[in-house]
Formats: structure tokens, C-alpha cells, sequence
């Protein structure tokens, strides 16, 4: 598997943005689910990779009615502070897509990227100095493309991108949303390529199963202890002094018709209220199988940590794609590790 990221804000906070000025979380306007991060003038999303030369990156992307000039949007590829290309969409122009390598604008698009209207944008980037690409879809549609040199200098690969809104003068506006985004790096033979359409909800806890090892905050169901989203700190909690012990719990139903699910993940909030460097682990169990564990996420003392569990593509009872009906019957939980 080489999905290497995937985001849609649906629990709430910015753990996993580095950031120079941060943006924040807009429950009002989204692409699916229920949140997006919203960006102002002067704003970064920053995510670190490990070291690439190639990827696939999409990202929901509305900007709104503002007022003063320019107006213009961001995702720069880098290697530490070094741009080596960029997406650059120019609202005063069109907001038509150009692609650059450098500071040297190599392409210009043809689809309009209008006020208050979400579209998909994927890229598409390989840092070679002959035989580099940047391609680029709209909605799915091609658009602006260059093939050819581009390592601008000497950096032959990239670990950080970075998406930023800008605006002119000290009294000018821009506000830019982020929604499910995506990055595949092109290792693995799986998610190796172009995203496609996609959109992330979150699905919460709503009942206790017969495994609750774990120990609550309050005497009520340990469910409504980790449902909170986001998460609400150290006012509701489970938590274990102990190696494996494990809760786990039924999710509400998923509310999804006539939809392809591609993957389905874990994710949660939690530290480590010692010293000790300890672990959790979040599991799922389809109906009929057995648990699936994403493996041991270390924990910070602050809840800082994007706990996640495994994505798994396909349903691992029957090795085929999940259906609404799994999703419905699915149960996920966590368990203490050493």
C-alpha cells in the first residue's frame, strides 16, 4: 500500500499540520462530511514526506466572494526551504492553473476555477532533470501540464508541501478551503497512481460491545467517553495502566447509498499521562473475521499524536471491496501496548 496521506478534517483539529500561520477548522463549508480547513490571507498547510521524487496529490479545493487584489493560491513541492515547483492558480486571471518548475511558469490551464464552487484537483509530479513531469486534472479533466527538466537545481527530491493563500494589500481578503486530500508516492504496485474522486466521512462509536477491559473517566457507557469530536481533552476518557487491554466498540451507521468505499481506517486522540514511552494500538473487526490491529503508535505526553490504524482497502473476511452493509456491521476499538 502507498497511500502515504489521506485527510478530511473529520475529527476536527490541525494535529498533523505543520504550519507557519495556521488556518482553522470550518464546520460550515465542506466538501463531504463535516468539516474542511480554512485558509485566510497569509495562511500555510504544511505536511512533511519522507523523502520523494514522485507523487500523486489531490485536494478538495473553494475559495469565496473576497474582496481586493491579487488574490492568488499555492502548493509549492520543497526540499526544506527550496521550491522546486509549484501549482499556482491566479483568481485575478481566470483563476486558470499554471504549473512551474522554479519561479518559471511552464503551462496555464484552461479551466476556470470559479468563486464558491468545489472542485477536485489532483497533481501529479516527478522531479527528474530530463525526463520530469507535472500534470495536472480539474474535476478529472486534464489540464496544465509540462514534461521535461524539472530539478530546478540541485535538490532531486522533495520533503514537504506546502499549500499557501495570498493576497495583496494590509486590508485585502482571501479565503481558501482544503477538503479530502490525498497523497500516493508510486512504490507497492498498490495506490500508486492518480487518486480520483474521493470524499472522507467519519463514522463514531455508539455503543459498548462485551469487551471493555479499559478503564472510564465516569460511570456510564464507555462509548460516550470517546465520541467527542473533536476530542475534548482530559474532561472524558478511557484509559489502562496495563499491557492489551483493549475496549471495543459498535459505530453508528455509516448513512452512505450508491458510493464505491475504497479504504476504511482508525483514528483517535490519546497520550501518555507517565513517562514510560507507551503505545496504543487501534483495531477493527468485520463481521465474521478477527481483529485487525494497525500496529504500536507511540504516545506524547500532550495529545499531539494522530493515532491511526491500519487502511485497509478491501474487507479482510472475504478479501473483496467493502459494501455498506460491513461498514454497518464493523466494531473498532484500541488496546494498551507496552
Amino acid at each position: 500500500m502507498t497511500r502515504i496521506f489521506s485527510e478530511g478534517f473529520e475529527m476536527k483539529d490541525t494535529v498533523e499540520v505543520v504550519y507557519s500561520f495556521l488556518g482553522s477548522i470550518d464546520t460550515s463549508q465542506k466538501r463531504s462530511g463535516a468539516a474542511s480547513y480554512k485558509m485566510v490571507k497569509g495562511v500555510d498547510y504544511t505536511y512533511n514526506v519522507s523523502d520523494l521524487t514522485e507523487a500523486y496529490i489531490r485536494f478538495g479545493l473553494r475559495w469565496g466572494d473576497e474582496s481586493g487584489s491579487p488574490w492568488n493560491f499555492y502548493l509549492y513541492w520543497k526540499h526544506g526551504t527550496t521550491v522546486l515547483g509549484s501549482v499556482y492558480i491566479s483568481f485575478d486571471t481566470n483563476g486558470f492553473l499554471q504549473v512551474k518548475t522554479g519561479s518559471t511558469t511552464q503551462d496555464t490551464g484552461s479551466i476556470s476555477i470559479n468563486k464558491n464552487t468545489w472542485y477536485s484537483i489532483e497533481v501529479h509530479i516527478k522531479i527528474d532533470d530530463a525526463t520530469g513531469a507535472i500534470e495536472t486534472k480539474v474535476d478529472g479533466l486534464d489540464d496544465a501540464t509540462f514534461s521535461g527538466d524539472t530539478k530546478p537545481g540541485a535538490d532531486a527530491h522533495f520533503d514537504n508541501l506546502r499549500f499557501f493563500s495570498q493576497s495583496g494589500g494590509a486590508g485585502d481578503a482571501l479565503t481558501v478551503w482544503l477538503d479530502d486530500m490525498g497523497i500516493n508516492d508510486t512504490a507497492g504496485g498498490v495506490d500508486d497512481s492518480w487518486l480520483g474522486d474521493g470524499r472522507i466521512i467519519v463514522i463514531k462509536p455508539n455503543g459498548d460491545t462485551a469487551t471493555l477491559d479499559l478503564t472510564p473517566s465516569a460511570a456510564v457507557d464507555h462509548y460516550t467517553l470517546v465520541d467527542d469530536i473533536p476530542a475534548d481533552g482530559d474532561t472524558t476518557y478511557v484509559e489502562g495502566s496495563v499491557d492489551d487491554e483493549e475496549d471495543m466498540y459498535d459505530l453508528e451507521a455509516c448513512g452512505l447509498g450508491d458510493v464505491i468505499i475504497t479504504r476504511i481506517w482508525t483514528e483517535a486522540r490519546s497520550k501518555d499521562t507517565g513517562a514510560s514511552g507507551k503505545s496504543v494500538a487501534l483495531i477493527t473487526l468485520a463481521s465474521g473475521g478477527a481483529e485487525v490491529s494497525g500496529g504500536d503508535v507511540a504516545l506524547a505526553g500532550t495529545y499531539t499524536v494522530k493515532v491511526k490504524g491500519a487502511e485497509q482497502l478491501v474487507n479482510p473476511v472475504d478479501s473483496a471491496a467493502w459494501e455498506v452493509a460491513d461498514i454497518d456491521a464493523l466494531q473498532a476499538g484500541l488496546r494498551t501496548r507496552p
